[in-house]
């Protein structure tokens, strides 16, 4: 091999290993975890997830927190009332290979909560943890055509804390369509904030369907903030942990 055929070769993995790495294309820039390498990227598969239980509730410190699985089906007819969505009523927004939980939090506690979804995880019994993915990650997803696996996903043995950082993707607004399947996520997403006393909180999140081999999961509803100081910045967190079994099967759609 000439030394100009080599240094061809050279250039061209480093040219292509650039365009992996980097966000050109309009692709989002997605961090690559080490290890288990080997569950990185499983096969794409059009299944449905069944839960069990599909409704749990926990309290602690005074806040009450219940869960809901939301199947692909019972968000079809859910986007299709017009008495909700008027004339934004139609399409399911959310991705096929994702798994939605209805999420209602209500504060008991006599102080206020801070909440953010970006907080929340879901981890596997393989210890693959993913993100949730948010409006802005689920337009990214559709604008990319990317496996939604690759989204929002790293492993739990290098993450840091208790339950670790869910590694984050880049988002962008879809346009046309995209924008209409974007504001009707926002809508249904629970979004973050403070939760005053008294006062009940609901709304959806996203996360992708775990690995195939996945046989049970634990939603982490955590880093609710629960105490501030005289400079509102908090002093005291809550956690609240989910563990599921999880069943696939066939999807119909």
């Amino acid at each position: 091999m000439t030394i100009r055929r080599t240094f061809s070769l050279i250039a061209a993995f480093i040219a292509g290993a650039g365009g992996i790495s980097g966000c050109g294309g309009g692709f989002a820039n997605i961090e690559r975890p080490k290890g288990q390498i080997e569950l990185r990227q499983p096969k794409e598969e059009s299944t449905e997830i069944l839960v069990d239980p599909a409704t749990s509730s926990l309290s602690k410190d005074g806040i009450d927190i219940l869960i809901r699985y939301a199947s692909h089906k019972e968000l079809d007819s859910f986007f299709e009332k017009k008495e909700i969505f008027g004339d934004l009523a139609g399409k399911n927004p959310y991705p096929s290979n994702t798994m939605i939980f209805y999420i209602k939090l209500a504060n008991h506690s006599g102080k206020k909560v801070r909440v953010n979804p970006d907080d929340f995880v879901l981890v596997d019994n393989l210890n693959i943890q993913y993100s949730e993915l948010s409006p802005d990650n689920i337009s990214a997803l559709y604008e990319s055509k990317a496996n939604v696996w690759s989204f929002a996903k790293t492993t739990g043995d290098l993450a840091p804390g208790p339950y670790g950082a869910p590694l984050k993707v880049a988002g962008a607004l879809g346009g046309g369509g995209g924008r209409k399947l974007h504001y009707l996520i926002k809508q249904v997403r629970l979004a973050g904030g403070y939760v005053h006393p008294g006062i009940s909180y609901d709304g959806y999140v996203c996360f992708p369907q775990p690995h195939p081999s996945a046989v049970s999961v634990r939603l982490l509803v955590g880093n609710l903030k629960t105490d501030f100081d005289a400079a509102d910045s908090p002093t005291a967190s809550v956690d609240f942990e989910f563990p599921l079994n999880i069943k696939r099967v066939q999807s119909s759609k």
